[in-house]
């Protein structure tokens, strides 16, 4: 059904490029997400246009068999369609290609989103070391942000 939904919206996924970051941080900006360090991790941003408009974005932080979920971010007049869920299933596959076991995220918005997802609330003190030196759970999020976490 989701990708029934995508294609009959004309919808397509791709790799993020260093030309769409502007757009990228842009459209995090516009939502109140952070945008700030995203072009560190851009090879592994994932896209969904529409007829080669950016329509949503989301991505993704690895340290070793650990990820971190970047914001997955969907323009207001395409919400509601299942473009975040495709975002976070393309992002959930890459990560699992890449030897990745467990993904993290932090949210002060969306904790309802991600239980449906699968991700459980977790204990600040109990995320790896790997995942507590990142800039976002440092230095980007705000302290009052939960983390969740999801086993792949």
């Amino acid at each position: 059904m989701l990708e029934e939904n995508i294609k009959n919206m004309q919808m397509n996924y791709r790799d993020a490029k260093y030309s769409d970051l502007k757009i990228i941080k842009e459209l995090l900006q516009k939502s109140n997400l952070q945008s700030v360090d995203c072009e560190e991790h851009l090879n592994n941003f994932i896209l969904i246009e529409d007829k080669g408009k950016i329509v949503g974005v989301g991505g993704l932080e690895i340290y070793d068999d650990v990820g971190l979920l970047r914001s997955i971010v969907v323009i207001p007049e395409n919400r509601g369609n299942g473009i975040g869920k495709k975002i976070y299933l393309l992002i959930e596959e890459r990560a699992s290609s890449l030897g990745v076991n467990v993904l993290f995220l932090l949210t002060e918005t969306a904790e309802k989103y991600f239980s449906n997802l699968g991700f459980s609330v977790k204990y600040r003190n109990e995320v790896p070391a790997s995942i507590k030196g990142t800039k976002q759970f440092k230095e980007l999020c705000s302290f009052s942000a939960k983390v969740m976490f999801r086993e792949l």
